[in-house]
């Protein structure tokens, strides 16, 4: 996807790096763990944002490939009209958690 679009984390970075090897000798974090904490989400929300008039318009939830394909066609439909100053991005989905 390069440059195109960029996904902004919503967890908390330094939370998701705690979790360590419990292994003897092994110190530090369990990047293994942590790359799959930050991924962690209920699915994905393409938006779309005007700089002219800050409107923000949101696609979805997606699954990760579905997102990376909406995010796509909604670019190639901008650009097809001339809107190339729209930022198009997909970003992380979390889902209000009840109350146990």
């Amino acid at each position: 996807m390069g440059d195109r679009f960029a996904s902004h984390p919503c967890t908390d970075l330094e939370r998701s790096l705690r979790p360590v090897r419990e292994e003897a000798g092994a110190e530090g974090p369990d990047w293994v763990e942590a790359l799959a904490a930050l991924d962690d989400c209920d699915g994905y929300v393409v938006l779309m944002i005007d700089p002219q008039t800050a409107e923000v318009d949101a696609h979805g939830p997606y699954g990760g490939p579905d997102a990376a394909v909406a995010a796509e066609s909604l670019r190639a439909s901008l650009d097809g009209e001339g809107l190339r100053d729209v930022s198009v991005r997909i970003v992380r989905l979390h889902l209000p958690r009840r109350a146990a």
